[in-house]
């Protein structure tokens, strides 16, 4: 909706809510002057002014008890993308999880695209990040809309672990996976692409189909062939996030996704800043050896520390 429309019907609610509140009535105050008084309205009068999300029940929430924490925490969390018409659904729940839930949702047909997974953090997801600040190291302070803030408030805030901070926090950690899954999208890598976020919930490509998600690494049997083939790609794409000064900072074959012969990797509110990060070496090598180990039991040989060192010292010598 542009600014035009929007005053359109911000005139047509004013129009209709001053007819509710009935004629002007004049009264006498004290002194004995004349003063305009307005009829007001009962408030079961205004019931039918509604943005269409008060009665939007999406079908995954129309299961569960109306009392339901989840239910409301669902609704709440993608109903800006309702209002925006980038999904008219959500269909059911396809990963469940201590930080986050994700969704598959039906999109909008505007966006061109049928289905759109939708990423839920939970409201509590710091008490289940252990030892973030070795992630965080080197990092930038940014808000929802990517801005570096530089405020004293804002850093004694996170120090002091108010409730300001904590918010803070968990808004850092979700537009952190948000900015680096985009520019490593931009930059060609396998991620699923980024579509927006609002709050405490992200938007990216769905990967699968309506029947079933995409399966990931770990509980699918690959041939030898096929195992070859991925793990080269996999070793290309930690190369490509390196060359971008980026660690994935917790992968592993359950956080990469299987579909039609090729691999999503998915999963980035860790990741790490290699420049500026003091642990960025050894989180890398942690990555590489648990891809290794992943393959290794499928008849793929490899040495997870000349890897580690073949990445990370040319990266070192070359980057700006």
């Amino acid at each position: 909706m542009d600014k035009y429309e929007a005053y359109e019907k911000f005139s047509d609610i004013e129009e209709v809510v001053s007819a509710r509140w009935g004629e002007n009535r004049y009264t006498k105050d004290k002194s004995g002057k004349k003063r305009k008084q307005i009829a007001r309205p009962k408030l079961d009068e205004l019931t039918d002014f509604s943005d269409n999300i008060v009665d939007w029940v999406p079908t995954c929430a129309a299961t569960l008890d109306p009392q339901h924490h989840e239910r409301q925490w669902l609704i709440n969390s993608v109903a800006p993308f309702y209002q925006d018409n980038i999904i008219t659904d959500v269909i059911r729940r396809i990963k469940g999880g201590k930080e986050a839930n994700v969704y598959c949702c039906r999109a909008h047909p505007a966006t061109g695209v049928e289905l759109i997974a939708a990423k839920l953090y939970r409201p509590r997801i710091l008490r289940t990040l252990k030892n973030d600040v070795i992630y965080k190291a080197g990092r930038q302070l940014r808000d929802e809309e990517g801005k570096q803030l530089k405020g004293r408030r804002e850093k004694l805030a996170l120090a002091k672990k108010t409730r300001f901070g904590k918010q803070l926090d968990m808004v850092w950690w979700i537009g952190n996976e948000f900015s680096s899954q985009k520019k490593l999208f931009d930059a060609g890598a396998n991620v699923p692409r980024p579509i927006g976020h609002n709050g405490n919930t992200i938007l990216m490509d769905y990967v699968g189909d309506e029947r079933l998600p995409a399966p990931t690494l770990i509980d699918v049997a690959l041939t030898v062939s096929e195992a070859k083939h991925l793990f080269t790609l996999i070793f290309d794409n930690i190369n490509l996030m390196l060359k971008h000064h980026l660690i994935h900072g917790d992968l592993s074959p359950y956080n990469i996704l299987y579909w039609k012969g090729t691999i999503q990797i998915i999963d980035f509110p860790q990741m790490v800043e290699a420049r500026h990060n003091p642990n960025a070496y050894s989180i890398l090598k942690r990555d590489i050896r648990r891809v290794c180990d992943y393959f290794t039991r499928l008849g793929v040989q490899s040495d997870p520390e000349e890897i580690s060192a073949s990445l990370w010292f040319p990266y070192m010598g070359a980057k700006d």
